[in-house]
């Protein structure tokens, strides 16, 4: 009995070494058990220096994902639309990236301004509040059309203000099942790092 157990346990950790080694390192997933984030502030693109809002919040409800980012670049050079307003109409994806575990991506499907619609993604950082925080929060978000603001600090001497609070799961914070894969989430976003 001894022995069949041993093997058996063998034979798990074999199979889960497997997963592990064969699973690409920036695979980014839905959390589980799944929580929301939620979050508002101001950054500066580096281009130029102008000033940036966001209001975003995402996460899984009922066995879906919901959410609503809104961006507002007042520099407005792209597409020279000023100022160049992107705002979500459908939250496709939520993913945890295991290289920021503090951190969330919103994926989904945005309507801007300059008239087009495109597929936004969104990265939103809590690092804590006040002296208890490791590092400032940080924003970043990445469009289909080439628009590209990588993910910065929202304080603590950097470019920006804010806050980003990342809250626990509930009982009403399920997940889609099965859940969807990184890129029927995000298309071929990659995240805004």
């Amino acid at each position: 009995m001894a022995k069949l157990a041993s093997a058996i346990g063998l034979s798990a950790l074999v199979a889960l070494l497997l997963v592990v080694t064969s699973t690409p390192a920036s695979a980014h997933w839905v959390p589980v058990p799944c929580d929301f984030i939620t979050g508002g502030g101001f950054v500066f693109r580096d281009i130029d220096y102008a000033r940036a809002n966001f209001g975003s919040h995402g996460g899984c409800k009922n066995g879906g994902f919901w959410g609503h980012v809104n961006y507002v670049d007042h520099g407005g050079w792209f597409f020279t639309v000023i100022p160049y307003h992107v705002d979500s109409t459908e939250i496709t994806g939520y993913l945890f990236d295991p290289a920021f575990p503090n951190a969330r991506d919103i994926c989904g499907w945005a309507r801007t301004n300059a008239g087009e619609t495109l597929r936004f993604r969104v990265r939103m950082e809590d690092n804590g509040e006040g002296s208890k925080a490791s590092a400032p929060d940080r924003f970043g978000i990445r469009l289909s059309n080439g628009y590209l603001l990588t993910a910065r600090p929202l304080g603590g001497g950097g470019p920006g203000g804010g806050n980003i609070q990342l809250h626990k799961p509930n009982p009403s914070t399920s997940g889609p099942q099965p859940s969807p894969t990184e890129y029927e989430m995000c298309g071929d976003l990659a995240p805004p790092e």
